[in-house]
């Protein structure tokens, strides 16, 4: 049907393309910020690729007498898990080979800082100890990987000990996430920080709601029924609109990543060379434009492209600033994390916004010069023939 095709244009040019490059600078970014803050502290911080494991833990324990000869459980080995390993017997090795390798190069750009895939003994060391693990993946969608790999961090009497004496963090860093799949991660019993660079859009309807109902029937109605342990809206249900230039994530629905008979996923495998051109980056005019145009904010011309961006993200932040409002405004907006950070610092040093992130007079006046008119006060009425006391009275009980 030419509405069906219709709806599939617009599905595809809502989603997320991340090339290679792009995933390993976001990753990169996120390392190289962490490594320069304060916050380690002559503790050095071990790096693990997020990937599927067929052991119960991820140490192995042996049971060892304490110094009062009580047995415990004590985690061993200097080795970490392997960072790639493809399990069930599959020769294919995923994006884990991607992340491992980006976690072996920041351990070469901060040797004294980065642990690459480190074993509890390493962990332990006497000088500098870990006080953070921290989980690098390039996609978190349901978050159900990331959290199954924290529960086998979790299932180590030694972790737990470290956790409970608050001698270990644990933090996760991804290229992209679904709203949906950090909040999952972040409520995980270890607590972990998440950090993602991207948010990627989903079929929902706080997200998408002019294409809603139209994505729901295409998803219902075409292509095949599952695909690769999801069904037809992807795995977990999650609808997510993203594709990287080496993979089409199973949380995808299943018309864009599962080809069965006659239907062909978007691709299989890496992108073809005929779609290299898409996967460049976007440019952040478009962005802007986008945004502005999915959220009916009108730019006058005149703006310069820093303008333009200011009045869409100050145009787009609602209420009070809170942790996490970032995923939401970056989910509106398609403005990539940092950027968007980048444009609230600069929004509050000129003022525009105030520490708790609200709009100042200030930010209302930028707004209205930017040409974006005024929100309409509801109009109070009043009495048209107003009431004045024409002699006064001594109160009752005052003498």
């Amino acid at each position: 049907m030419p509405a069906d095709q219709v709806a599939a244009a617009e599905m595809l040019d809502a989603m997320l393309l991340l090339n290679e490059e792009q995933v390993a600078t976001s990753i990169r970014t996120a390392l190289d910020q962490i490594a320069e803050g304060p916050r380690h502290r002559k503790k050095r911080i071990a790096l693990y690729a997020e990937r599927e494991f067929a052991e119960a833990a991820i140490f192995p324990s042996v049971t060892v007498a304490d110094k009062k000869g009580k047995l415990r459980r004590r985690a061993i080995g200097r080795g970490g898990p392997p960072a790639v390993k493809p399990t069930r017997g599959r020769a294919r090795v995923g994006s884990e080979g991607l992340v491992a390798f980006l976690a072996s190069q920041q351990k070469d750009a901060w040797p004294k800082l980065f642990l690459n895939h480190p074993g509890p003994d390493l962990m332990r060391g006497k000088t500098a100890p870990a006080g953070e693990v921290i989980i690098l993946t390039d996609f978190i969608g349901s978050g159900s990987r990331v959290r199954t790999m924290l529960d086998k961090f979790w299932a180590v009497p030694s972790v737990r000990s470290w956790v409970s004496r608050k001698l270990l963090k644990f933090r996760v860093v991804a290229a992209a996430a679904t709203p949906s799949g950090l909040t999952k991660v972040r409520i995980h019993r270890l607590r972990p920080e998440v950090i993602s660079q991207w948010i990627a859009p989903v079929v929902d309807w706080t997200y998408s709601r002019s294409n809603y109902f139209t994505w729901c029937r295409l998803m219902d109605n075409y292509g095949p029924v599952s695909g690769r342990g999801a069904g037809r809206r992807g795995y977990g249900n999650q609808g997510a609109l993203i594709a990287f230039s080496y993979r089409i994530p199973n949380n995808t629905p299943a018309i864009l990543h599962q080809s069965e008979g006659t239907w062909r996923a978007l691709y299989d495998g890496p992108i073809p060379p005929a779609l290299n051109s898409l996967f460049g980056v976007r440019q952040m005019a478009d962005i802007i434009s986008g945004a502005a145009s999915d959220n009916g904010i009108e730019l006058p011309p005149s703006l310069t492209p820093e303008e333009r961006q200011m009045v869409v993200v100050l145009s787009l932040l609602k209420g009070r600033w809170h942790r996490g409002s970032q995923i939401a405004l970056a989910a509106r907006s398609g403005i990539a994390v940092p950027d968007l950070m980048d444009a609230l610092r600069k929004a509050l040093a000129q003022a525009l916004i105030s520490q708790s992130g609200r709009l100042t007079d200030k930010g209302y006046a930028f707004l209205i010069a930017g040409g974006v008119p005024e929100r309409k006060r509801p109009t109070v009425e009043t009495n048209p023939e107003p009431y004045y006391p024409e002699a006064l009275r001594v109160p009752k009980g005052s003498i």
